[in-house]
């Protein structure tokens, strides 16, 4: 079966990196189809995997140097796993160059917020739930964004060591989810709840947002509310436009309580459009995990030129000390060779494979990496009222040691999700853990940061290899 992608994990301060050769994109699916020949041969600059007449070559010469030998001559090997139509197995570094894995490791930068509301152009906001009207139409002179990167608008509105920002009726802030506004723009369609300072639609209960600090600054927030503009005069639109999952890791980070000198949490709260409760507790690891990734292989056309086919080969070396063989094994096996295809061959037996009689020409195919900064975290998803149910315990003792619950939309929830659901298999994979399950207990996984232009064309590229 041939090679889908390539994911190669390293953790700074370690000689050593995971790799996932990912043959099927439903990870874990059962082997159709075995190759009779299958191996992986490993050199200083790289490895490769052979399959009958496919050969892929995966160079990272640019970031690491492979141990080969030992300084005691012996071989360094990993025991090769077969993860249902996929291959996990580890190397050990002589070398790691870390100044140009950082140079050619993609840096995203915090992008603007898309929002809708333009200066001096009419608008009008109504709930997103039953259109009840929650702010008459009217323009606004000065819009920005919140200075802090903090998506909690209390610490720049209700500062303690500041003279507080109390907004004009001709001014509009607004952060990650969120608008703060004068209290008094807020029409008759809403009503506020006695003691919480929490502000309700009048007709359908929804909440809309809240009150800031002594009622100087109302918060809205932009899930509960639809958009009426002068644009668009009898449509309903969102405020904002899409945020990525990236981009919404990167701002709410800004907010990650730390818990101790590895670790900080983040308490997420979003409500589906029919009501339910949702919450989502991260506890995400401080240092940064490297990514390298190779991109989604059109395997329909084996002849394409289209991944660094003029590459160099990797370095030619028959001597048997220089370079090694992984055979693949069975996760129970205690021994790195496994008799592929030939059950007469020595399990023991290290040498290389006879050569054969001249066959059809191999297909080589140069598998070019590129670098991906990400943070590794553990999760737990409450989406009903069962998951609530059961996760009670950690919720209360989040909430009684301060945690901030931070809303962000049922869209963000979902395309997070979404990232954290996929990506727990790689991490699974890559750590070789049991396969992630739905239980009461935090899961692994990784969220991997890429520029916009690139999460979209991934999505664009899966659905079309889905298709």
């Amino acid at each position: 079966m041939p090679v889908d992608q390539v994911i190669i994990s390293y953790m700074r301060s370690r000689n050593w990196i995971n790799v996932l050769l990912l043959r099927s994109m439903n990870l874990f699916q059962p082997v159709l189809v075995e190759s009779p020949s299958e191996k992986i041969e490993v050199s200083a600059n790289g490895f490769s995997w052979s399959e009958q007449n496919l050969e892929y070559r995966i160079l990272v010469n640019e970031f690491f140097e492979i141990v080969t030998k030992t300084d005691d001559g012996e071989v360094p090997y990993s025991f090769v796993e077969m993860q249902g139509n996929n291959l996990v197995f580890g190397l050990a570094l002589r070398r790691i160059k870390h100044r140009v894995m950082d140079q050619r490791t993609c840096d995203v930068e915090q992008s603007d917020l898309l929002l809708r509301i333009n200066p001096f152009t009419p608008c009008c906001l109504h709930c997103s739930n039953c259109a009840n009207l929650v702010m008459e139409q009217r323009q606004f002179h000065r819009i920005q964004e919140v200075a802090m990167t903090t998506m909690q608008p209390q610490n720049y509105f209700c500062a303690r060591n500041r003279v507080p920002v109390y907004p004009t009726e001709e001014e509009l802030f607004f952060g990650l989810n969120y608008l703060v506004i004068s209290p008094d723009l807020l029409g008759i369609g809403v009503t506020t709840t006695p003691g919480n300072h929490l502000i309700e639609c009048s007709r359908c209960k929804q909440c809309v947002g809240e009150y800031l600090g002594r009622d100087v600054a109302v918060q809205l927030y932009a899930d509960a509310l639809r958009l009426v503009s002068g644009d668009s005069p009898f449509g309903f639109e969102e405020i904002f436009g899409h945020v990525t999952p990236t981009q919404l890791m990167m701002r709410l980070l800004h907010d990650a309580e730390p818990i101790s000198p590895e670790k900080t949490r983040l308490f997420l709260k979003a409500v589906r459009p029919d009501g339910q409760l949702q919450y989502l507790h991260l506890q995400v690891d401080t240092k940064q995990v490297h990514i390298l990734r190779s991109e989604l292989l059109d395997t329909s056309d084996l002849d394409r030129k289209s991944h660094g086919l003029d590459a160099p080969p990797m370095e030619a070396d028959t001597s048997s000390e220089s370079d090694f063989e992984m055979r693949l094994s069975d996760t129970s096996s205690s021994s790195i060779n496994q008799p592929t295809g030939d059950d007469s061959m020595d399990p023991l037996d290290s040498s290389l494979p006879k050569p054969k009689a001249a066959g059809p020409q191999k297909s080589v195919q140069y598998i070019q990496l590129r670098g991906f900064r990400g943070c590794r975290l553990k999760y737990l998803f409450s989406g009903e009222d069962q998951d609530l149910i059961e996760n009670e315990d950690i919720t209360t003792t989040w909430l009684d040691e301060g945690t901030q619950v931070l809303r962000i939309s049922y869209g963000m929830m979902v395309d997070l999700m979404g990232e954290l659901n996929a990506n727990e298999h790689l991490a699974a994979a890559l750590e070789k853990v049991s396969p992630p399950i739905k239980s009461r207990h935090p899961r692994l996984s990784y969220l991997i940061y890429e520029a916009d232009e690139d999460f979209y064309a991934r999505q664009e590229q899966i659905t079309k290899l889905a298709g």
